[in-house]
């Protein structure tokens, strides 16, 4: 990445596109009926406020490498809003749902994950260690290590065969994790058979029982979202079009022209500066009888379809026989 001192001109574009971030945002601010609460929503989401910590980050000296460091971190976030143009899909659409809700039942399980982690992690680290201070290392026995266990990263301490070599005594030595207990003979002093078999029954409940847990709560949520496909489409394609309607037609940083016209017809010819248009709350008389009308006759539609799949199925089929 071209991250000099002197900005180099693929930094200058980013600034440009920056400020045509910014701009739009004082557009919108500016042209919506209810200023504060737009206001507040921006600065609510996390990529609306990190670039400009980016930009002050690079006017100081001191902080430039912590620039850099926010620069990353946003541009992850830049790809992962790039999604919502998957939005007017009606493929991709539900699918971004879909990993949302996956996300969203991913954190829930981290809850009862991290009950096994820390349950045998703590177990093994009080069983093997004997006194260690060292919280950077306590923290890596007792989470980090049961953690990559699950994925098949297996410890190397748990029986007598480890490598002393590897390990400090003393557990001075802020490269190395502290040794095991020992005896007189620099034998292993723990019961292997223990920290085994804490190994095991810890796979079989989180390699086995919980990764499966997870696997069927996907497999609910993946069908419970594509059943509903077209549904959700729809209201995706409504907040998009919610979104949209009033913003300039050309994307960043090419939206700084239409603000640059929209400043010159302000300024220059005296042009009132127009709110930004919300969808129609009221209708005419005509437009609502004729609304209801078609709300009417899709409900008629839906009860007939309903009632066709209901006379249609086996529990129908089998009530209707016994009557007859």
């Amino acid at each position: 990445m071209d991250f000099q001192a002197t900005p180099s001109a693929w930094e200058v574009l980013l600034y440009i596109w920056l400020f045509s971030l910014v701009c739009e945002e004082v557009r919108q601010v500016r042209g919506h009926a209810n200023a504060l609460h737009l206001l507040a929503h921006l600065f609510a989401e996390s990529m609306n406020h990190q670039h400009l910590n980016f930009f002050f980050f690079r006017l100081i000296s001191t902080l430039f490498y912590a620039g850099k460091i926010v620069l990353c971190i946003d541009f992850v976030v830049f790809c992962l809003r790039l999604m919502a143009i998957f939005t007017i899909s009606r493929t991709l659409g539900p699918k971004i749902i879909i990993v949302k809700r996956m996300m969203m039942d991913m954190f829930f399980f981290l809850f009862l994950l991290s009950i096994w982690v820390v349950a045998y992690g703590v177990a093994k680290q009080g069983i093997l260690i004997n006194n260690d201070s060292r919280l950077d290392w306590i923290f890596r026995g007792a989470v980090y290590e049961p953690y990559l266990t699950i994925f098949g990263n297996f410890p190397t301490n748990i029986d007598i065969t480890f490598d002393i070599n590897s390990c400090s005594m003393s557990g001075t030595d802020p490269l190395k994790p502290k040794c095991p207990v020992l005896d007189d003979n620099q034998n292993p002093v723990f019961p292997e058979w223990l920290t085994i078999t804490l190994l095991c029954v810890y796979l079989l409940f989180a390699n086995i029982l919980l990764l499966n847990l997870l696997i069927a709560i996907f497999n609910f949520t993946f069908e419970e979202v594509q059943d509903n496909t077209d549904r959700i489409w729809k209201f995706q394609r409504y907040e998009l079009i919610k979104e949209y309607h009033s913003r300039p037609a050309a994307p960043p940083p090419f939206i700084i022209l239409s603000h640059i016209y929209l400043l010159i017809s302000k300024m220059v010819m005296c042009r009132q500066s127009t709110t930004s248009k919300e969808f129609k709350n009221e209708l005419p008389q005509a437009e609502d009888e004729e609304l209801l009308s078609w709300e009417s006759l899709m409900k008629d539609r839906y009860l007939l379809t309903t009632q066709q799949e209901q006379s249609q199925s086996m529990e129908q089929r089998i009530l209707d026989t016994a009557q007859k």
